[in-house]
């Protein structure tokens, strides 16, 4: 596949080079090193939401796993401009949490001289650039992935109020571009054996019921929506955990106000509850009713405790960061409970 390539390290062990990709944002030059990048592919189909934090675009499904496509543009103080079928993403890993970073253009592998790479004389709150390289000819602003790493799976993001998706091209060529590309890129990755550390991620979509934190098993998330644009019609006789059925592209869908199903004796109301996660099942498909959606994270070593703060049997786990609990959510337990099938037709 063209300007498609795998990344290996070079054989030049001299300790005083240090290896990067140079890319371009805004004809600006950024630099990565490529320990922390696994390969650079032409721009592809990006599943686009309403919901996404700040600075993300969207998810891309590289080899099966659901990663964030980051626009560092407001990061590094950088005018966002239309998305083009000629930019590139640059698949990056830190620490095993795997991203792809938009980049309007990418040059090369370059080796730095470590004699001409310098801390920047200043620091910013949040920066992710504490390094420049610079000769008399030459200075690229150096990323910190570590940094970035850490920004993006901060809990304290806040919603996106850009709608990536107008920035993507929308004449029709354009859109059978990227998905040729996505489907080569796809075919590409066929027998390619990735980082080991990949298969141990465990993925999941955050998000808060009166204030209380959940994750979901990305592998079971269909869509995300906004409820204010959907006409959800109530049903009688049914229980109150039941909001309605609401018509997503055609296909009705139960509405399930989680609040009340997890938690039967909870009062609170779910007036304020305004996103939809579409979960697909095995068997039928069916929309949560939740308070707010706010990232994707990357877990490891995910176990299953005996006890949890409802005492629900819909709670598969507990896990902290911190000071603060996460309840995991069994949604295969949810999807096989007899409650939810409802004669709609």
């Amino acid at each position: 596949m063209n300007n498609n390539y795998k990344l290996l390290s070079p054989n030049d062990n001299s300790e005083s080079y240090k290896y990067y990709i140079v890319f371009s944002i805004n004809k600006k030059r950024y630099a990565i090193n490529i320990k922390n990048i696994i390969e650079i592919i032409n721009m592809p189909e990006i599943e686009t939401t309403g919901v996404m934090p700040e600075n993300i675009i969207g998810l891309f499904n590289y080899n099966g796993l659901m990663i964030k496509v980051i626009d560092l543009c407001e990061i590094i103080s950088e005018k966002r401009n239309a998305y083009s079928i000629n930019n590139k993403l640059i698949i990056s890993i830190v620490e095993g949490n795997c991203f792809a970073i938009h980049a309007n253009n990418v040059e090369n592998i370059i080796p730095f001289d470590s004699n001409f790479i310098q801390e920047v004389p200043f620091n910013l709150e949040n920066t992710i650039i504490d390094e420049i390289y610079k000769t008399e000819s030459d200075t690229v602003s150096i990323i910190n992935m570590n940094a970035l790493d850490k920004l993006i799976s901060s809990n304290t993001y806040k919603q996106s109020q850009v709608d990536y998706s107008k920035l993507f091209p929308e004449d029709e060529k354009s859109k059978q571009i990227l998905k040729l590309r996505t489907d080569q890129i796809k075919k590409f990755h066929e027998g390619f054996l990735f980082p080991q550390n990949l298969s141990l991620i465990h993925q999941y979509i955050l998000f808060t019921l009166d204030n209380f934190n959940y994750l979901l098993d990305l592998k079971f998330v269909k869509e995300f929506i906004q409820i204010k644009r959907q006409k959800i019609t109530k049903l009688p006789y049914t229980h109150d955990f039941i909001k309605g059925i609401i018509n997503i592209k055609g296909n009705f869908l139960v509405v399930l106000d989680l609040k009340k199903f997890i938690n039967p004796n909870n009062n609170s109301s779910s007036d304020n509850s305004n996103k939809l996660i579409i979960v697909e099942g095995k068997n039928f498909n069916i929309a949560l009713l939740v308070d707010d959606i706010k990232n994707i994270r990357n877990l490891k070593n995910i176990k299953k405790t005996i006890t949890n703060t409802y005492n629900s049997p819909y709670i598969y786990s507990e896990y902290t960061e911190g000071d603060t609990l996460y309840s995991i959510l069994n949604i295969e337990k949810i999807l096989n409970d007899d409650s939810l099938y409802i004669n709609i037709e």
